[in-house]
């Protein structure tokens, strides 16, 4: 028998304590009997009674409030039981066996895919009344500018076309990664999104994905394959905290349902021969049994550290093709493990096509494709404009963006591996006697504020599309585009918003991209 004493006046941060006579005080965060709130010393005062003393205690606070304060009960024999590292992981088990799967994967849900209970038509008006609010907030700063722009009568800085919506609102990811923990049963070796857990040891809780509905079906068959793999391969290890030698899938897939698989292992300790075996087993075991769901290739990298590089750890192709080839909009594009593409292909090939009417380009148009990727913009503008200069940070989305254009027959497009302010610095210092159009990718990274200034001192960018998946991260770099010149060392004349047009990138989610069009007047 243990008791358990509700409300009594002990520091604030303190959950609960645990007593050598197996007495628990359970605390709350308001402290309703002053009188026993004494001094500092007054927590030493409580834990110094003998038992009849603390029955006293308990009888004294029950008289001096009218309500009661204090509660008596049973406490679990789990919470009384020794928490040495050796039982750890049976308390874990044991907490969260009795947690609902319902209600734990509708927490999931409500977390990855909060809109998912809403018609597309209420997202859609949902996600556009956010974007118009943003749109009004850029509108106000720019008037607190004192900038030359009159806000309408519905406060808005520019003309706001409908969203664009997706045409497929389920199982639309072409890239997902999962993580390995221990799951809500206690199996230390679930592959899953992680949540907070709100019973038991644990801080977080490994949930699978069986549920969602923006997962493909064989991203979801690839994940329990996996996880049917790992629990009878390598025992965990949950003295890390990460729950298990295997750090964490991914997947890239295309609309003809081919997938490639990422397999992360954490190396603790491993020696080379038990890496090369587990190497040989993955390939003997997803060889055959990946073919009910189009698995193409495996790749496998080894991580040494917490956070290890990619040239540190190097991706290790095992089997299969060393990409796979997505289409869009008629065009084809390798996709390799580190190259960067759009999410949802069919949503991004609607997005394109929006620009290149919003953009109205023509054959003396040069394009500069900033944050360029594996060049589905270039490639998209390249039939219609003399040429386009694609640049990112990323070495092997540069490699698959020349490879790409090259399967696509194009002799138009230049593509750099630099950062934005290196390239642009260089290409400025050539002469164009044509117009220059300026595409920025904002999907990884905002523009720098040095960016910004180059684009502003370049006397022939006429126009400056801003393409943001974080339009509430985008703004101030929208505001530097407008502010007058001399104002933080801008020069060259500023740009003004003439165009916005929202996009539903990920139905389901709270998420929208924005298309914003700058312009000199």
């Amino acid at each position: 028998m243990a008791l358990s004493v509700r409300k009594v006046c002990l520091p604030r941060n303190l959950n609960f304590y645990l007593f050598k006579n197996n007495y628990i005080i359970v605390l709350s965060s308001q402290n309703p009997v002053r009188y026993l709130r004494g001094s500092r010393h007054g927590f030493r005062r409580v834990l110094g009674r003998t038992e009849s003393k603390f029955q006293e205690l308990i009888k004294s606070v029950k008289e001096s409030s009218k309500k009661s304060v204090v509660n008596t009960s049973k406490v679990p024999d789990t919470l009384l039981k020794s928490t040495s590292p050796k039982d750890e992981s049976s308390k874990i088990s044991t907490k969260l066996h009795d947690t609902p799967h319902e209600d734990i994967h509708k927490r999931l849900d409500g977390i990855i895919t909060p809109l998912k209970n809403l018609t597309y038509a209420r997202q859609l008006e949902r996600k556009y009344g956010k974007c118009l609010s943003l749109l009004r907030m850029f509108g106000e700063r720019l008037r607190s500018l004192k900038m030359p722009i009159a806000l309408g009568a519905d406060k808005l800085p520019c003309p706001v076309e409908l969203m664009l919506p997706s045409t497929i609102i389920e199982a639309y990811r072409n890239q997902d990664e999962f993580s390995i923990g221990i799951g809500a049963d206690g199996n230390p070796q679930t592959v899953g999104f992680f949540i907070e857990s709100l019973e038991g040891a644990l801080k977080n809780v490994c949930v699978s994905p069986d549920n969602l509905v923006i997962i493909k079906n064989n991203h979801k068959n690839f994940v329990k394959d996996f996880e049917n793999y790992i629990n009878s391969s390598i025992p965990p290890t949950l003295q890390d905290g990460d729950g298990s030698y295997w750090k964490s899938i991914s997947m890239r897939s295309n609309m003809a349902g081919d997938i490639m698989g990422i397999i992360l292992l954490n190396n603790q300790g491993l020696s080379p021969k038990q890496i090369q075996q587990e190497k040989k087993n993955l390939r003997e075991y997803f060889e055959k049994s990946g073919q009910h769901y189009n698995l193409k290739s495996l790749y496998f990298q080894e991580n040494f550290l917490c956070k290890a590089a990619n040239d540190q750890s190097p991706y290790e192709l095992l089997f299969g093709e060393s990409y796979i080839i997505e289409e869009l909009n008629g065009l084809k594009f390798r996709i390799s493990p580190q190259s960067f593409f759009p999410r949802n292909t069919n949503a991004a090939g609607s997005m394109y096509n929006a620009l290149k009417q919003l953009c109205r380009v023509n054959d003396s148009t040069t394009v500069l494709d900033i944050f360029c990727g594996t060049g589905p913009v270039s490639l998209t503008f390249s039939p219609n404009v003399k040429k386009c200069i694609g640049f990112d940070t990323c070495s092997k989305s540069i490699e698959d963006a020349k490879f790409n254009s090259q399967l696509n027959n194009l002799s138009n497009t230049e593509f750099i591996h630099g950062s934005p302010e290196a390239v642009l610095r260089d290409i400025f210092t050539c002469d164009y006697h044509s117009d220059l159009v300026a595409i920025v990718n904002s999907s990884k990274v905002e523009l720098s504020k040095t960016a910004i200034r180059f684009l502003r001192e370049c006397k022939y960018l006429k126009k400056v599309i801003y393409i943001s998946t974080k339009p509430r991260t985008a703004v101030d770099n929208f505001i530097r585009l407008c502010k007058p010149a001399g104002s933080e060392s801008y020069l060259g004349k500023y740009f003004v918003p003439v165009f916005a047009l929202p996009v539903d990138l990920c139905p389901q989610t709270e998420h929208y991209g924005l298309i914003m069009m700058f312009q000199r007047l």
